[in-house]
Parts: C-alpha cells; sequence; structure tokens
C-alpha cells in the first residue's frame, strides 16, 4: 500500500519535530509547516492524507487552516491539537468540519491511533463514494473481487447469499487475504448498501479507548472528554459495521458487544441512556476463536452471536490460477499511484518468480510487491532484479528459451506457466498440478484452452 502522507502544523519546534519523528518510525511521509501560513502553501503544492496542526498559532491559526481546506474542497481530514485552556475553540473546530482532536498533553500511542483512524476511515469514504457510482449503474457488482479460480467463484456464490440479509457474519482467513475488501462487497450488494460502511481494526486501539470508539461517550466522562461522541456502532446506525480482528477484543469489552448484539442498543461511555442501533456486524479474524474459547479468552457465548453467516477466504497460494489477474490489476494500479505509466509489463522470469512464490502475506504482499517493483524498476518490463529480495533470491525458475523482448497478457503468462512446468515434469501431470497447486480438472481445462498437449516433446514455452 502506498505510504500515507502527513502534514504537522504547529509553531513550536519541540512538538513539531517529536511528532515528525514519532510517525517517521511507524513509516509515515512526514512533512512540518511551522506556521499557518506555511501550512497553507504546503496544501497548495502538494496532496495529504492527513493534517495535523495546532489550534492556536500566530497570524493563520488551526481553525484557518481547517477553514481553507473546506473552502477549497480539499479531501483531506484534518486533526486539532488543543490545550485545556481552548477547548471552546476545539469544539468549534469540530463543529466546522475538523475530524478529530486531541488535548494536550497527549500519549504517543493515543494520537498515533487516532492519525490511523481519520486516514482509514477517509480512504475508506473514497472507495465507498467512488463504488456507489459505478453500482447506481450495475446494481450488483462483485467487480471488486478479482479472479475466476473455482475457489473465488465459490466465493463470489457465497457472497450473493450472504449478502441479500442482515445476519451476522464471521469472516475467517490469514492476514492479508483481503477480508476487509470481502467485507465491502457484502455492504454494497446488501439491502443497506445505501446506509454507512465503518471499519474498525479491534488490535489497533489502546484498550482503555477501544469501549468508547465503538460506543460512544459523554462529555466529561473522562479527562479529554471535551464532548459528546457517537461510537461507531450508532454512526453505523443503519449500514454495516466490520469488527477486524475481534479475537482480539478484551473480554470486558466482549460482554459489552454481546449486550449490543443480544439487545440492539448501546450504552455511550458515561451514561446510562439506551439508544437503538440497527446495524450489521461482519466479524473477521485470522484466529481460531474455538481453541481462544478453550483457553478462556473469547466467550463462546459471543461467537455463537457473530458465527450466524461464515465465510473463509482462502490464502493466495491456493488460488494461484488468480496471481496473473490479481497482478495485472496491481500493475495498472500502482504504475498510475507512482505516476509511471511507462511501466507496461513483466519479463517473463518476474511472472514465473510471481506465479510460483508463496505470498506468507497473502493479496496484500503481492500487491506490495508490485508497487515495490515499480518504484526501483528503471525499465518499462519489471524483472526479477526489481523484485524484494524475498522473490529475487527465489528458487531457479530459468528463463532460458523465452522472449523477455516484450510484455505478455494474462492468457499467454497463463499458457507459459503451464507449458513450462510440463517440461519440467514430463509426463506427470500430477506433479504439474502439484506444482501449479491447481486440480487436475483445472489442467485439463487449462491445456484444451491454450492447445497444450501433454507431451513436452510436442511443443516448445516460446
Amino acid at each position: 500500500m502506498k505510504t500515507a502522507s502527513l502534514l504537522i502544523v504547529d509553531d513550536e519546534e519541540g512538538m513539531r519535530r517529536s511528532l515528525s519523528i514519532l510517525f517517521k518510525k511507524e513509516g509515515y511521509q512526514v512533512y512540518e509547516a511551522e506556521s499557518g501560513k506555511a501550512a497553507l502553501d504546503c496544501l497548495a503544492r502538494q496532496k495529504f492524507d492527513l493534517v495535523i496542526t495546532d489550534l492556536c498559532m500566530d497570524t493563520l491559526s488551526g481553525t484557518d487552516v481547517l477553514k481553507h481546506i473546506k473552502e477549497n474542497r480539499l479531501p483531506v481530514p484534518v486533526i486539532i491539537m488543543t490545550a485545556f485552556g481552548t477547548i471552546e475553540s476545539a469544539v468549534s473546530a469540530m463543529k466546522a468540519g475538523a475530524y478529530d482532536y486531541i488535548t494536550k498533553p497527549f500519549e504517543y500511542e493515543e494520537i498515533l491511533h487516532r492519525a490511523e483512524r481519520a486516514i482509514g476511515q477517509a480512504e475508506t469514504e473514497r472507495e465507498m463514494n467512488r463504488i456507489s457510482r459505478a453500482r447506481a449503474a450495475s446494481p450488483e457488482d462483485f467487480s471488486m473481487i478479482i479472479g475466476e479460480s473455482p475457489l473465488i467463484k465459490s466465493i463470489k456464490a457465497q457472497l450473493r447469499k450472504i449478502a441479500a440479509n442482515s445476519l451476522p457474519v464471521l469472516m475467517t482467513g490469514e492476514t492479508g487475504t483481503g477480508k476487509n475488501l470481502f467485507a465491502k462487497v457484502i455492504h454494497l450488494n446488501s439491502p443497506r448498501a445505501d446506509g454507512p460502511f465503518l471499519s474498525v481494526n479491534c488490535t489497533s486501539i489502546p484498550e482503555h479507548l477501544l469501549e468508547s470508539e465503538l460506543f460512544g461517550h459523554t462529555k466529561g466522562a473522562f479527562t479529554g472528554a471535551i464532548m459528546e461522541r457517537k461510537g461507531l456502532f450508532e454512526a453505523a446506525h443503519g449500514g454495516t459495521i466490520l469488527l477486524d480482528e475481534i479475537g482480539d477484543i478484551p473480554k470486558a469489552i466482549q460482554a459489552k458487544l454481546l449486550g449490543v448484539l443480544q439487545d440492539k442498543v448501546i450504552r455511550r461511555v458515561g451514561s446510562n441512556e439506551e439508544i437503538p442501533v440497527d446495524t450489521r456486524v461482519i466479524a473477521a479474524t485470522n484466529a481460531d476463536l474455538i481453541a481462544a474459547i478453550k483457553k478462556g479468552e473469547f466467550r463462546e457465548d459471543l461467537y455463537y452471536r457473530i458465527n450466524v453467516l461464515r465465510i473463509h477466504i482462502p490464502p493466495l497460494r491456493e488460488r494461484k490460477e488468480d496471481i496473473p489477474l490479481l497482478s495485472e490489476s496491481f500493475l495498472s494500479l500502482c504504475a498510475a499511484d507512482q505516476e509511471r505509466r511507462d511501466v507496461v509489463g513483466f519479463t517473463a522470469e518476474a511472472i514465473d518468480r510471481l506465479y510460483h512464490y508463496e505470498y506468507p502475506g497473502n493479496v496484500r504482499e503481492l500487491y506490495n510487491v508490485i508497487c515495490h517493483a515499480i518504484a526501483v524498476s528503471d525499465s518499462p518490463l519489471i524483472g526479477c532484479e526489481d523484485m524484494p529480495s524475498s522473490l529475487r533470491l527465489g528458487q531457479g525458475c530459468s528463463s532460458a528459451g523465452i522472449d523477455e523482448s516484450a510484455p505478455m497478457d494474462i492468457k499467454e503468462w497463463e499458457r507459459k506457466i503451464i507449458l513450462r512446468s510440463i517440461e519440467r515434469h514430463p509426463n506427470n501431470l500430477s506433479e504439474v498440478c502439484r506444482e501449479l497447486k491447481i486440480g487436475r480438472t483445472t489442467l485439463w481445462r487449462k491445456m484444451k484452452q491454450y492447445r497444450i498437449e501433454a507431451s513436452p516433446s510436442r511443443h516448445k514455452a516460446s
């Protein structure tokens, strides 16, 4: 995924520099502005994923920076930093469109969490708006799910049934398989598609903030709660909420979540008032919840509440047929994002490496591999030398006899991979199936489609 860019605005150099160091250590691309005017100059020159600005500064305040962003319709969320003496001004900034506020002094983990949430929510809103526009022309849309393997076709069929109602869903699968994407597809093809879709990663939120994040809080409920705030369940009323990595929710929050699923009401932190919510829950996990129940780490009654409908997202190594389509799509996305439209394809050896690598990080890792390769490549064709070391130092995959001078389309890619595997395992299609990790029926279908004969002596991988 592309590195998020932050603009930190503060006339106090110590605060500005410490935040810059903090976010850079977390992998963000950070820019600094020592005044409101300098911030406006930065905003005029480039796009940012988040602006974190102090409220009180000379000449132009944080409110002025926010006003400029809103008047010019810049698609960037703003977090306001404020001291207790200026709480009323922070409340005004929230009403004017700031995404969030944080009071000084604050813990580093808290501002990291708030920044991640702001960037993630802004990305989700942009993607959902784009998809909603496309959906107006085609109400049933599963085009976000890339792949034509039997596994993916089966999953799409399951998703159609799951999307048709509002029952809770438990989605399982390894990290990086795209569970967030599949949850969005369920939402967009459901009767709730016109409602909000909100996602929360339960591992990324400090335990003492998670209850407030989910259920909201009242003014004065705890230090720093300077105004009443809705939680995600309330904000997602009429829509869908994704609870990612639900297995990591603390036991105390599990009990309250069970109450919400049973009674369909929430109570904000600091309040006894019950607020009705109509929010569909999709829970996702890469953990073994049954094992967690046996260890006493996860409530059994909550498990049965979320496990009404279940779908498993397979790892990429189990659907290798989809790697060509995914790679082509990611090449287009990453090249456009990096403004590298000169990059048009892969060399044959690079294709071989992409196909045979095991991808412990799944689809997310494939995306990152291709973005990395585009960033370092000096050629229109991505080669093995452009790959991260995990792929570059892989096994042989010789490209002898294959013309690497031009990019190949998806069908040619698949054909060459099958041909070369047959050459490595002459007269042994079982070994070919094992190497390519596809079924025998699929192999025969592909061989017929590409007019490939079983005997390697009848053709050359050219």
